[in-house]
């Protein structure tokens, strides 16, 4: 039915399924035992599969016949756009809908599309084995299916992707290379602070390389006892600053501007003292860090003193009291790069050739980064 409308006719040859749908809509379940239950959940899932094969097969004809948009009098181009614009899908998710569709009904995998309408395996494994083999040769496809139905009738969706990978190494070994070779390009990591303070993190590693993360991380991201209330997520991105900052202390990665990586906290001394009201450090290009945290890494850092004098840039006498006079008092503890006032570093060592890590600390409290006007780099 056209999820658009409020129309309650049904197309032609559906108004049965439509009356059976309402039917058992309509039926009380809560005397059923706990054995009926569970039979009419696996039940409904396996017809819920077969109803999606069907789906797909008529899919397929309408992508055949350029049909799209036929319901508007109008030619859509793209019979994965107009799924999008009709069924609110996303991008990725219409694609590969018209990419199964195609393969198992209008393809080579025509044992797959039995085998789907027949209920013996789900749409996902269709879409796997789809995904798997679109891009080989259709006899390669075809001499393949029957080995890959097999599996797909046992494994999960995840496994049954491997077992293709397998067998792509075996069919056809160089298009296979070709492939990695295009999947290694894309690999990419993109990290960028949030509005709220916190660093989003996204990215595409080659096997080799995501393998090799996995392994670093798993006996770090273990609960640690049974009252470890943390999910899965959280114990992997704990995992990873845990194994970042392993790397930082070992002192075995390459030096930049004469000094080992290290992570930069500056503070105000009152923050580092406690004192009420202290408004915590600055982390980076990240953003501000709360005085209790900045205690808690000065506890295991090195503190570094560096002396400066500021110098306000704004003063409004007469106005020494209330919040405005407060605002602008913590306005002008802030950093440099936030708009506070201007710093001078008061100590930066004899004159030598090569800035000394001294001098660099300083440089990175008075600029926070690339001095040059309007550049944004940070300090590393």
């Amino acid at each position: 039915m056209d999820s658009n409308t409020h129309s309650t006719s049904a197309p032609a040859g559906l108004a049965a399924l439509v009356a059976e749908l309402q039917s058992l809509a309509a039926q009380e379940v809560g005397g059923l035992t706990d054995s009926a239950r569970v039979e009419r959940i696996l039940t409904l899932r396996r017809l819920v599969d077969r109803l999606e094969g069907q789906w797909l097969a008529e899919l397929a004809t309408v992508d055949a016949r350029g049909a799209a948009g036929a319901e508007h009098g109008v030619q859509v181009g793209s019979t994965a756009a107009w799924l999008r614009n009709r069924l609110r899908m996303s991008a990725g998710t219409a694609s590969s809908f018209v990419r199964t569709a195609r393969a198992l009904y209008r393809g080579p995998l025509t044992g797959t599309a039995q085998a789907l309408t027949g209920g013996e395996i789900s749409p996902t494994h269709a879409q796997v084995l789809a995904a798997g083999t679109h891009d080989l040769p259709d006899h390669l496809t075809a001499e393949a299916e029957l080995v890959l139905l097999d599996a797909a009738r046992r494994l999960d969706p995840a496994r049954l992707r491997r077992a293709i990978a397998h067998l792509r190494l075996v069919a056809d070994p160089d298009h296979t290379g070709d492939q990695a070779q295009r999947r290694y390009q894309q690999r990419g990591l993109w990290a960028a602070p949030t509005w709220e303070g916190m660093v989003a993190v996204e990215g595409l590693l080659d096997p080799e390389a995501g393998q090799m993360l996995l392994a670093a991380l798993e006996p770090l991201a273990r609960p640690t006892d049974a009252q470890d209330t943390r999910s899965g997520g959280q114990r992997r991105a704990d995992a990873l600053t845990e194994l970042a900052r392993r790397t930082l202390e070992a002192g075995q990665l390459p030096q930049t501007g004469g000094v080992r990586p290290q992570l930069t906290v500056t503070v105000e001394l009152d923050s580092l003292l406690g004192h009420p009201s202290s408004l915590g450090g600055e982390v980076g290009g990240v953003g501000p860090l709360e005085p209790e945290a900045c205690r808690r890494l000065a506890c295991d850092g090195a503190v570094t003193r560096v002396l400066v004098t500021r110098h306000p840039t704004h003063h409004h006498p007469g106005t020494d009291g209330g919040l405005a006079a407060r605002l602008r008092a913590a306005a002008r503890s802030l950093p440099p790069t936030l708009g506070g006032a201007p710093t001078q570093p008061l100590e930066v060592g004899r004159t030598i050739r090569v800035v000394t890590a001294a001098q660099r600390t300083a440089l990175v409290v008075r600029d926070g980064g690339c001095a040059v006007a309007g550049c944004d780099r940070p300090p590393p």
